[in-house]
């Protein structure tokens, strides 16, 4: 039994967002040899929108709907009203504010935003490039490669930053008619996602019917990750930064569907992910080795520099 534990605080019903503080928690825990316990924050109204500038005063026994069984050794926390609650604890607690907490960053121990929210170069400050995520190499093991080349694409969908139109899967689907002629042994593995519009996969069943082509139908598991791994190439929408992140650990050739997303966090994702070779916009020239792109044990090895006396 260790006497150290690892408390998660994250906004409730923040898969995405639980999921990136899971994949710090877990191997942080391992080498602190610590436990890692959960609380989904879920704050009245009255409290949720106040701001860290205010809450970071109040004293912790009046902290709403909330209490610790015991003192954590440290706190991750990630999402608007997680910030409100690790801003005060942070006083007494080494706290770790994951993604950006739109306050300053000297509320918190460390903070580790991506770099395309530009919360700036601070001395707590431990930038990311994308997502953290748990995959390693072991996530993407395949049982057997093809003798085909392999172009696994790996579709998102629609979110706030953009809809698909019938448009997008025909244009997708003429670019890899084009990358088969190059390919007369090509395969294509197509894995949709929950978000990815009915018509657009139906749209891919009939442009493609004539190309070695297997289109996940979303029974049984994903094979998203075996496809990564079967991979000679991938091709990724580019609405999704944290699947874009995913694809780029393996340091395989990954081009980006560009999509007209014009939000300005998106376009600096873009600039830094492609400046740094770990991938290229479709149709554009591929660098000479593309990088793997392993933030989370970049990030591991700093933290565990900064936090060695707990």
């Amino acid at each position: 039994m260790t006497d150290r534990t690892i408390t998660i605080l994250c906004d409730k019903g923040k898969i995405g967002t639980l999921r990136q503080c899971e994949a710090l928690a877990k191997p942080l825990a391992q080498h602190l040899c610590a436990e890692v316990n959960y609380i989904d924050v879920d704050l009245p109204l009255w409290f949720k929108w106040l701001t860290p500038h205010v809450t970071r005063h109040w004293p912790i026994k009046f902290l709403p709907t909330f209490k610790l069984d015991s003192r954590p050794s440290l706190i991750i926390a990630a999402g608007r009203q997680a910030f409100l609650l690790a801003a005060p604890l942070a006083k007494q607690i080494l706290t770790i504010a994951l993604l950006n907490p739109r306050c300053p960053s000297d509320y918190f121990t460390i903070v580790i935003p991506p770099q395309h929210d530009g919360v700036g170069k601070h001395q707590n400050v431990i930038e990311t490039l994308g997502a953290l995520h748990p995959h390693n190499e072991s996530s993407f093991a395949i049982d057997k490669k093809s003798d085909a080349y392999t172009i696994s694409v790996l579709l998102g969908g629609n979110s706030k930053h953009y809809t698909y139109k019938d448009a997008d899967f025909v244009e997708i689907a003429r670019y890899l008619k084009k990358k088969a002629s190059a390919h007369p042994n090509m395969q294509l593995l197509i894995s949709p996602s929950r978000r990815t519009p009915q018509n657009g996969i139906k749209i891919l069943q009939s442009e493609l019917i004539d190309i070695n082509a297997t289109i996940w139908d979303g029974t049984g598991t994903n094979p998203y990750f075996n496809y990564i791994g079967s991979a000679d190439e991938i091709l990724v929408t580019g609405d999704s930064i944290s699947m874009i992140s995913e694809v780029c650990y393996l340091g395989k050739p990954v081009e980006i569907w560009k999509l007209p997303i014009k939000n300005e966090r998106f376009l600096h994702f873009y600039g830094a992910i492609t400046a740094n070779k770990h991938a290229v916009f479709a149709n554009d020239k591929w660098p000479a080795v593309f990088k793997p792109l392993r933030e989370l044990e970049r990030v591991l090895s700093l933290l565990l520099k900064r936090i060695q006396h707990i």
